[in-house]
């Protein structure tokens, strides 16, 4: 071979190990890390005692805890020892993803059977006129409670906006939908703050209806923020699912002041 024709060959790069990720490919083995562990232990036993320890009793519901451990191993939808920013902008290390949920229609029924049941001896005296919900994978749950009521109280279906890529609530709907004086019952897939419930709460008042109640498939917090006890105070309120998640805003979050676990967008919590 002639020294022209080795010189013109590509040259390895010295040691290929010191070129440093992009961002982006950072991001990739990073969620790609993460999803592979969280197959690891909801594949063993592992996962039943980090469920266990972040599910609470829910008084008004009927499930057992058990009920909400084994929906919640068969989904997947539990992430533990991570680092998520929520819609909110807080951060948290324990995060909820109800789409796992809503993908098995069996587990949205026996959600939706329990929300029924509620509703039925909450609202026996006085029933509601319908259920106002968000246009994201609570309108199935909506849709699955209404259709099981659907001869023992049949209700309307109140559907506001929902914007998937940021997560934000809508408040407009179309006139006439709510009319004045009728009961109307909020409901919503989790909850934390207590900031979504409430603001569809407010399309409800805003709307000349009476807000007669909340639910929510998960209350998932640790009881750090004032408005849910106030909301709780005040309302019927139901939640399947009582979820110890602690949950910071950025500057208060122990992730963020250790720098061990990257940040982790909710919207690119992979699934399972």
């Amino acid at each position: 071979m002639s020294d022209i024709a080795f010189l013109h060959r590509p040259q390895p790069s010295p040691n290929p190990k010191e070129q440093p990720m992009t961002v982006d490919a950072q991001q990739e083995r990073l969620l790609t890390d993460l999803a592979e562990r969280h197959r690891t232990w909801y594949g063993g036993a592992e996962i039943d005692g980090k469920l266990k320890n972040v599910i609470r009793d829910a008084p008004e519901s009927k499930l057992s805890d058990w009920d909400v451990h084994r929906l919640l191993r068969l989904a997947q939808a539990v992430y533990f020892e991570t680092h998520v920013e929520m819609v909110s902008g807080h951060h948290t290390a324990t995060y909820l993803r109800f789409e796992s949920i809503a993908q098995i229609p069996q587990l949205m029924t026996l959600i939706a059977r329990d929300m029924a049941d509620w509703l039925r001896q909450t609202y026996h005296d006085e029933p509601i006129h319908g259920l106002v919900v968000t246009a994201s994978a609570a309108h199935l749950l909506a849709e699955r409670v209404v259709d099981i009521l659907r001869d023992a109280m049949p209700m309307r279906l109140v559907v506001t906006p929902y914007e998937h890529i940021s997560g934000r609530i809508g408040t407009q709907i179309m006139g006439g939908l709510i009319r004045s004086g009728e009961r109307f019952v909020v409901l919503n897939d989790v909850t934390t703050r207590g900031n979504c419930v409430s603001k569809l709460g407010k399309v409800v008042t805003d709307t000349g209806g009476l807000l007669a109640g909340m639910m929510v498939f998960a209350r998932r917090d640790s009881g750090q923020f004032p408005l849910m006890g106030s909301l709780t105070a005040r309302f019927p309120f139901y939640y399947t699912a009582d979820l110890d998640m602690p949950q910071w805003e950025q500057k208060n979050c122990p992730m963020c002041r250790d720098g061990t676990v990257p940040l982790i967008g909710w919207q690119r919590i992979p699934e399972l």
